[in-house]
């Protein structure tokens, strides 16, 4: 008897590095598929097809709250797991075209970093501005951006560049007017400001999101010919100091809202 239990003992560490390595070998090998266990639930998600396995895949014809992204290819960070900071990284060619770094950490911290993305605004837009539907594009840098719902925006910086006000623009014959500008924290909320000018016209838009996702927009112009400034009041621009303001309250629901 006393033989025998030695020799169970012994067996321990093999049969105990068996089955990590058995595991380990299970969970790599999970196919990508398997997203569709959690993409059922939430509903924003959906695609046509997947490849690979949930570590390093690809979803085809995939869609995210109604956005075609195309195909996605996707890379999980194994060792973020260790972190409980799950952290992903995402290439899409569809109505997004671009890659980044997406993690999200205890209490839903969300941290972004390396997205470099051009936007096709028609689909993914729900609106336009200035009674014109959606169009143009965005493209979007982030060097890295982190915000909490509970703290409110930790850290941010980055880019963005639109020419989604050049169809409204061409509605007056007015020359075209792209707007460019940053993503930065201002105290604990996220600001987006963006300007542009031209001969006859110029505007900046900025943007302020908080930590419930509340959003408090502000459009500015200043127009060179009282025809144009006209025009501006018919969409809800008013007059102020010489310029003509607009305002916007919401919460940020989703895409387009």
């Amino acid at each position: 008897m006393t033989t025998q239990l030695q020799s169970l003992k012994s067996l321990r560490a093999p049969i105990g590095v068996g089955a990590v390595i058995f595991l380990v070998t299970v969970i790599v090998s999970i196919p990508a598929s398997a997203i569709s266990l959690f993409a059922s639930h939430s509903g924003a998600l959906s695609y046509a097809g997947a490849e690979g396995t949930i570590w390093d895949g690809e979803l085809h014809s995939a869609s995210a709250s109604g956005v075609p992204l195309g195909d996605v290819t996707f890379r999980l960070a194994p060792l973020s797991l260790l972190r409980f900071s799950p952290e992903v990284t995402l290439s899409a060619n569809g109505a997004v075209r671009g890659s980044g770094t997406f993690s999200v950490a205890g209490g839903g911290r969300v941290s972004v970093r390396d997205v470099k993305a051009d936007i096709n605004l028609a689909a993914v837009a729900v609106r336009g501005l200035l009674g014109e539907p959606a169009r143009g594009e965005a493209r979007l840098e982030i060097e890295r951006l982190e915000f909490s719902p509970e703290d409110g925006c930790l850290q941010a910086a980055g880019s963005l560049w639109t020419n989604a006000l050049d169809a409204p623009t061409k509605r007056y014959n007015l020359p075209a007017l792209p707007l460019s500008g940053a993503i930065a924290c201002v105290g604990d909320q996220l600001e987006v400001t963006l300007a542009g000018e031209n001969v006859r016209m110029a505007a900046d838009v900025r943007l302020h999101l908080n930590r419930t996702l509340a959003y408090e927009v502000t459009a500015t112009a200043r127009a060179s010919e009282e025809n144009i400034a006209s025009a501006l009041r018919v969409f809800g621009f008013e007059d102020d100091n010489g310029a003509l303001t607009y305002g916007s309250v919401g919460i940020l629901t989703g895409v387009g809202s």
